[in-house]
């Protein structure tokens, strides 16, 4: 049994097990609703989320009052997303590595090079892929609410990996999600998975050389600071979720009910400043001693090339509901084509 089919095996068997434990919902919510994140202190997102507090403390009819706890108290994003689950937590924001373990056909979200250009992505994740997600998202006991981005996905190294053949036998960190596994395999890198907070002494140690994660986490985690590359493969966009207890969120007034999926505001006017933060933020990188890397054209066709075969291999391991999720966006890419043809 290779790694990837064990970790996979351990995931389903891991999602099996929540799937029958006993689920808190409503009646676990007796006090304040605790909301669950790991957000950094001045960062953009930590700013978005007083927008959030301010929003339902105003408009709250009746009272909702929350319990904040998005400095990570709560441990690692697949816990956060099970006591989510259970009740324990009844709105819970981690990024598509951490919700995918839950729910595990988002990983269909994070294929490399699923979408064609940035103004398609943007309009299906504004239109079609909410609702094609919606149904797994309840069919775990949980409501998808909104995204909460993490950017652009690349590779942080100590090289300058340009061309993928580079990645073969590389000491690569690969986040839990199934789609970045399958492709750390297909590229015959020397994938290692390890907790994100062990990824800087993971680098300083050389347990790893480098590994697969967004533009944003990258420098508001400090990795940057111990890696002398970040390439910027593109290959996906790491959208993550804001969720709710089902049963908590059910129980609540309709009033409560919309302001709760409303009060993080315009998903995509905050997508807008948070790219603009981002890229304002990894401009300064080269002077602290990384190097920013975008690929040519050419490079990048490469890549989607080299990369191709892992959509069969994850569709493959996830089954049906993946295999619509995909179909419903390639269709959903067509219309959008044929609307914006020449």
């Amino acid at each position: 049994m290779n790694v990837l089919t064990r970790r996979v095996g351990l995931a389903c068997a891991a999602l099996l097990a929540a799937m029958v434990a006993p689920a808190g919902g409503a009646a676990a919510a007796a006090g304040p609703a605790v909301v669950a994140a790991t957000t950094f202190p001045g960062t953009i997102t930590d700013e978005q989320w007083k927008v959030f507090v301010r929003a339902v403390a105003a408009r709250a009819d009746p009272p909702l009052p929350l319990k904040m706890m998005i400095r990570g108290e709560l441990g690692a994003e697949e816990a956060m997303v099970a006591a989510a689950r259970r009740g324990r937590v009844q709105i819970a924001a981690t990024s598509l590595a951490g919700t995918s373990q839950t729910v595990p056909e988002l990983a269909v979200l994070a294929l490399p090079y699923l979408f064609d250009t940035t103004e398609q992505m943007d309009a299906l994740l504004a239109g079609v892929v909410p609702a094609a997600i919606a149904p797994l998202f309840d069919a775990r006991g949980l409501v998808f609410l909104d995204w909460i981005d993490s950017g652009w996905v690349g590779l942080y190294a100590q090289d300058p990996l340009t061309e993928p053949g580079q990645l073969a036998g590389y000491k690569l960190r690969t986040p839990a999600v199934l789609a970045a596994q399958a492709m750390a395999q297909v590229l015959q890198a020397d994938a290692v998975y390890i907790p994100y907070p062990d990824i800087i002494p993971a680098l300083q140690t050389g347990l790893i050389r480098g590994g697969i994660t967004a533009d944003y986490p990258f420098f508001t985690g400090g990795i940057d600071a111990e890696a002398r590359y970040f390439i910027y493969t593109r290959h996906t966009y790491d959208v993550g979720a804001i969720l709710a207890n089902k049963a908590w969120f059910d129980s609540l007034s309709p009033a409560n009910r919309a302001i709760v999926r409303t009060a993080w505001g315009d998903s995509a006017e905050f997508r807008a400043r948070t790219r603009a933060y981002t890229a304002a933020a990894m401009a300064k990188l080269p002077a602290k001693g990384t190097e920013v890397v975008e690929l040519t054209p050419e490079q990048r066709a490469r890549w989607a090339s080299a990369t191709r075969p892992v959509h069969a291999k994850v569709l493959e391991q996830l089954g049906p509901g993946a295999q619509a999720l995909y179909d419903a966006i390639a269709a959903a890419k067509a219309e959008w084509a044929r609307a914006h043809a020449p």
